[in-house]
């Protein structure tokens, strides 16, 4: 099977401690994908020496990856422009911990035999609970905040946070280059404005793993997501 061009849109900040597990996963990525792949990293102002530790890494491969340096935004805004700059037929955004294994796109074509371009693919962990491992009680607050986000934003998507996310490319250019909410609800505003268009969601199962590290204060960035998702849903 000829599998086509894909961009990989990673959003990077203070993740020196990860790099190693992130092109750990990249390296089996790209010996398995029968095609050429465009990896776009994004350093959204790391303090921690991400970046360099991202060049001198010995899998940095400079023919099909790229580190791309911006002032600190936050995640939407990381994605924002990766996506922007990706040149490939199909863009896939996943988390810097490798929660979710580029890998997984085997797995997605085995269920659709081909990527739609015209769908959105988002990983969704509550599809298949068994293949899901995370804290409990990062767990529970994961489904107090997913309950509140759909009642906010009236959609109908059981996972919506989930990084992992596939889009046809003038699909994802589409729905980033009118993105405004820079920071963690940037997924939100991302699934309300395709669900404006018209364009179909469809959650597929992922493997996600918890890995030690996360970057999201639990009380605060939920309060700073909340208020997010209220000004999305007016």
């Amino acid at each position: 099977m000829q599998y086509p061009l894909v961009s990989l849109v990673i959003p990077c900040y203070n993740e020196k401690d990860r790099v190693d597990r992130m092109f750990h996963e990249l390296d089996i990525f790209l010996k398995a994908w029968q095609s050429r792949v465009e990896i776009l990293i994004i350093d959204d102002g790391s303090t921690d020496g991400t970046s360099d530790a991202i060049c001198k890494h010995k899998q940095f491969k400079p023919d099909c990856m790229r580190l791309i340096q911006q002032a600190n935004t936050g995640k939407g805004g990381a994605l924002k422009l990766g996506v922007q700059r990706a040149s490939g037929e199909f863009i896939l955004t996943l988390d810097a911990d490798m929660a979710t294994s580029p890998m997984e796109l085997f797995e997605w074509l085995s269920l659709k035999k081909q990527f739609s371009k015209n769908e959105l693919w988002i990983g969704s962990r509550e599809i298949n609970k068994k293949i899901v491992h995370d804290k409990k009680y990062r767990e529970f607050i994961g489904h107090v905040f997913n309950a509140v986000i759909r009642w906010l934003s009236k959609l109908n998507i059981k996972d919506t946070q989930c990084g992992f996310k596939l889009y046809p490319a003038h699909v994802g250019k589409e729905l980033f280059n009118e993105l405004k909410t820079l920071g963690w609800a940037h997924d939100v505003e991302i699934l309300v404005s395709a669900r404006k268009k018209k364009i179909p969601v469809i959650e597929m199962p992922v493997r996600w793993e918890a890995v030690d590290g996360s970057k999201i204060r639990i009380v605060q960035d939920s309060w700073n997501m909340f208020w997010e998702v209220v000004r999305i849903g007016r």
